[in-house]
């Protein structure tokens, strides 16, 4: 039998939010459904719906006149490499940005973190909140680091700017895909959004006669 991982406090005080979550939802006649997929299939399902993005903005790139051209001497790109270490922060804080607009507790209710077996950032938001509210949360990262910055790059012409949009698009191809699977729950009247307390996607808590 494989050994039980142990969870950190950090998540320890999550997954007992989930259970005290899940506990008021079932007290209030909601059935619960968990989306999740594992780490391998959100990042091969990344260049599926994200993919097409980096595709249509890079042909947009290139013809509008700005080429391929440009490249990046070793000050340039150890510059673009840094940027890219910040952006997977402001990623993380964006989502958190993204959801604290809907929480009723604000800043208190949104967990930043660190996943250290990976040396990855992690926002968690500990309310449930409505699908729409949701999806902000999940999408600003794409929308702001991805698309806004490729409309800056386009403004500008600036090639580092550009690359560095397209990584963030494809940085952002996990929160699409499960945007995507969020998205038969957008028009149900009843239903609410909690992040997964330990797994690659959410929790979905919809009336039992739904």
């Amino acid at each position: 039998m494989a050994k039980e991982k142990k969870l950190s406090p950090a998540k320890q005080k999550i997954m007992a939010n989930y259970e005290e979550q899940k506990c008021s939802f079932r007290a209030a006649g909601y059935g619960e459904r968990q989306e999740v997929i594992s780490v391998l299939k959100a990042n091969i399902m990344a260049f599926v719906t994200a993919g097409p993005f980096v595709i249509l903005c890079t042909l947009i790139w290139i013809l509008s006149g700005k080429g391929t051209e440009g490249t990046f001497g070793m000050g340039s790109m150890i510059g673009f490499l840094l940027l890219i270490l910040v952006s997977i922060f402001v990623h993380e804080l964006l989502h958190g940005v993204g959801w604290v607009i809907w929480t009723k507790k604000k800043w208190e209710s949104i967990y930043l973190g660190m996943m250290w077996e990976y040396l990855t950032p992690y926002c968690h938001c500990k309310e449930p909140l409505k699908p729409r509210q949701y999806l902000v949360g999940g999408l600003a990262p794409f929308m702001v680091l991805g698309i806004g910055g490729f409309l800056v790059a386009l403004v500008t012409g600036n090639h580092m700017i550009f690359w560095l949009s397209m990584v963030n698009i494809l940085s952002a191809g996990g929160d699409t895909t499960l945007m995507c699977m969020m998205m038969k729950y957008m028009n149900k009247q009843d239903c609410y959004i909690l992040d997964h307390p330990t797994d690659c996607g959410f929790v979905a808590f919809l009336k039992s006669t739904e």
